[in-house]
C-alpha cells in the first residue's frame, strides 16, 4: 500500500468518527424532481442566512440546481433512514413531478421538501464553490421549518440514533415536578415524607445493584466524592447529596420509583438547608458511600439495608 493510499485510508477512517446528521438536497427544474443524500451540511451565516452542503462534483444534480437557481436542504428524522437510502442509491433521485418512494411538498421556492423531515431549508442559490473533488454549495435561506423528534445521524459507516436516556430522565424529571407540586398541596406532613421515603428509596437502592450499568455507578461514585469536598458549606454539599438520592432512583430504572424518588427529593431541600451541619454531613457520606459500595458489589440485600438504616439516621435530626 503506498503512502498516499495509507493517508487517504487515514482521512476515511478519522472521518467517520464524526458524527453527522443525513440531509437530502432536492431541487426542481422544468417539472423534473432532483434529490440525493448529503452528510456535510451547515450552517454557516445569520446575516444573511446561509447554509452550505457539499456535493461530489460528479453528480448531475449540480447542473440542475445551476440552472434552476434553488434547492432545499432536508434534515431527515431518525425514522427516516428509507428515505436516506433512497436518494442514495445510483440513479432513484430523479423523477417526473414526484418522487415515487417519497412524499413531497413546496414551500417558497419550488424545491421539494421532504414531508416529515426533522427540519428544512427552503434556499435560493448564492454561491457554488470548488473544494477538491467536491462543489461547495451555499445557500440563502428563503424559508425554514420542521416538526419535532430526533434526527438520523451517520456515523463510522452506519445509521445511528440518540441515545434516548436523557429524553427519558428529562420525563420523570417532569413527572417528579408535578408529583411534587400535588403533594405539597395535599399537605404533606414531614413524618408522612419519611414513611414515604421509608417505603421507596431502599428498593431503589436494590434495583440500582441489581441493574445499573458500570458507568452509571462511576457517575454515582464521582457525585460522592464531589459531595465529599463541600462537606463544610451546606450550600453546596446539600443539592449534591439531594442528587445521590434522585440519581439512586434513576438507576432503579422503574419510573415509578425514579418519579417518586424525585417528587420526595423537593420538600427535603428546604428542610435539609436548616438542619445541615459538617458532623451531619460527613456521617452522610459515610452512609452514601456504603451504600455506593453494595451497589457496586451488586449486593441487593445490603444496598437496601444500608439505605434503611441511613434514612433512619436522617429522620432523627429532622423534626415531625
Amino acid at each position: 500500500m503506498t503512502s498516499d493510499q495509507q493517508r487517504i485510508d487515514s482521512f476515511r477512517q478519522a472521518a467517520g468518527r464524526f458524527a453527522s446528521g443525513v440531509t437530502v438536497v432536492t431541487t426542481a427544474l422544468d417539472g423534473h424532481l432532483y434529490g440525493i443524500t448529503a452528510t456535510s451540511f451547515v450552517s454557516l451565516s445569520l446575516n444573511p442566512l446561509l447554509v452550505t452542503v457539499s456535493i461530489n462534483s460528479h453528480s448531475p444534480i449540480l447542473e440542475e440546481i445551476r440552472a434552476s437557481g434553488v434547492f432545499a436542504i432536508n434534515v431527515l428524522s431518525r425514522h427516516q433512514q428509507d428515505v436516506s437510502a433512497c436518494f442514495a442509491r445510483r440513479g432513484r433521485g430523479r423523477s417526473k413531478e414526484r418522487f415515487d418512494e417519497v412524499e413531497t411538498h413546496t414551500e417558497a421556492t419550488g424545491a421539494p421538501v421532504v414531508t416529515g423531515a426533522l427540519s428544512w431549508f427552503d434556499c435560493t442559490v448564492h454561491t457554488m464553490l470548488g473544494g477538491g473533488d467536491h462543489i461547495i454549495l451555499v445557500g440563502e435561506v428563503v424559508s425554514a421549518g420542521g416538526g419535532t423528534g430526533q434526527p438520523l445521524l451517520y456515523w463510522s459507516g452506519e445509521y445511528r440514533e440518540l441515545d434516548t436516556a436523557e429524553e427519558a430522565e428529562a420525563d420523570i424529571g417532569r413527572i417528579a415536578d408535578s408529583l411534587s407540586i400535588q403533594l405539597h398541596l395535599h399537605g404533606m406532613r414531614t413524618e408522612q415524607l419519611l414513611e414515604a421515603q421509608h417505603a421507596v428509596e431502599p428498593a431503589a437502592a436494590a434495583l440500582a445493584a441489581r441493574a445499573a450499568a458500570d458507568d452509571q455507578i462511576a457517575q454515582l461514585r464521582a457525585l460522592v466524592e464531589e459531595s465529599e469536598k463541600h462537606v463544610h458549606d451546606a450550600s453546596r454539599y446539600n443539592p449534591l447529596s439531594l442528587e445521590f438520592h434522585a440519581r439512586l432512583g434513576l438507576l432503579s430504572g422503574n419510573p415509578a420509583i425514579a418519579a417518586s424518588v424525585g417528587a420526595l427529593n423537593r420538600p427535603r431541600e428546604s428542610v435539609y438547608a436548616v438542619h445541615t451541619n459538617a458532623e451531619r454531613a460527613t456521617r452522610a457520606v459515610d452512609a452514601h458511600r456504603r451504600i455506593l459500595q453494595a451497589i457496586e458489589d451488586r449486593d441487593e440485600d445490603a444496598a437496601r439495608r444500608l439505605m434503611t438504616e441511613h434514612l433512619g439516621v436522617v429522620a432523627q435530626g429532622m423534626p415531625c
